[in-house]
């Protein structure tokens, strides 16, 4: 007969892993409120190494946690997934941004939009769509590129598209006068529902053909930009601004983001206090000018 002393003590004498047959019923449960108090997304690396601090230092309680390791947690959450899923409790467990949220259902969306007094999410114009599409295929590139690409101005998209925090500045480019290059942000993952900014790999890209076959001459442009540019990108006043104020709002976003993330955009921070170094040179170099 199993000593039952064992079920407090899961783990020991295994190489690797932790008693799932003791534990993993307790886990789920914390993994489901972890998940369901965060207000992002949170990646299995996240939570494993949450519960193995406050195993580490909650004593005795939370002893039996010591010896979880990531393998343990993904299988834990597949495990909720499933049960989520026979339950149909009007709520499921998603992955979008590299991480795990809890999400109403689909199905239940109108009911819950009623409760809330809420309207349906705003739908991006067309125009923003095929921006954003570009710039979610090709990043990073710079605003000219975009425009070659699309055969109109798009400043006012882009405007829209960095306010909603779906586009941001990740820093500049080697071309002449150095314009700013764009990439995609987490929000947009979350927004379309992407575990990851691979995923357009198994999206039908004929959007761009259907573009640049509309807009032959500014596919040509764009294809030859890099080589054949000679003048620096014009930047108005404007445009300045408004990249400013978008940079302050991701600052404030960044102050939510978890030691992982702040460490993937730290090179991107670089980037910007060389910007705006670069600015204050300009500057002095206008006055003296001047």
């Amino acid at each position: 007969m199993p000593d039952p002393r064992m079920r407090d003590r899961p783990g020991q004498g295994r190489s690797r892993g932790m008693d799932k047959t003791s534990v993993l019923p307790e886990l789920k449960e914390i993994l489901g409120a972890m998940i369901f108090g965060a207000a992002r997304p949170l990646s299995s690396k996240e939570m494993t190494k949450c519960i193995l601090e406050v195993a580490e230092n909650g004593g005795a309680e939370t002893a039996a946690f010591r010896n979880v390791r990531e393998n343990d947690v993904a299988a834990a959450l597949e495990e909720l997934q499933a049960e989520l899923r026979r339950g149909k409790p009007g709520f499921e467990l998603v992955q979008v941004a590299g991480g795990y949220r809890l999400q109403t259902c689909p199905s239940c969306g109108r009911w819950v939009r009623h409760l809330l007094n809420v309207q349906s999410r705003s739908r991006l114009s067309q125009p923003a769509l095929e921006t954003l599409a570009i710039i979610a295929y090709r990043q990073p590139l710079t605003r000219c590129e975009i425009e070659a690409i699309r055969g109109v101005n798009v400043d006012h998209v882009m405007k829209t598209l960095l306010e909603m925090q779906l586009v941001r500045i990740c820093g500049r480019s080697d071309l002449p006068g150095r314009p700013f290059l764009y990439g995609t942000t987490q929000a947009f993952l979350e927004h379309f529902g992407l575990k990851d900014i691979k995923d357009l790999a198994g999206i039908d890209p004929s959007l761009f053909k259907k573009m640049e076959k509309d807009r032959a001459a500014g596919s040509e442009a764009a294809g030859g930009y890099r080589q054949n540019r000679t003048a620096p990108e014009p930047v108005s006043e404007e445009r300045e601004a408004d990249e400013d104020a978008v940079r302050g709002q991701e600052e404030d976003r960044e102050r939510e983001q978890t030691p992982e993330q702040e460490a993937r955009e730290a090179e991107e921070e670089d980037v910007e206090e060389d910007i705006e170094d670069e600015s204050l040179d300009d500057e002095e170099d206008g006055k003296d000018e001047e």
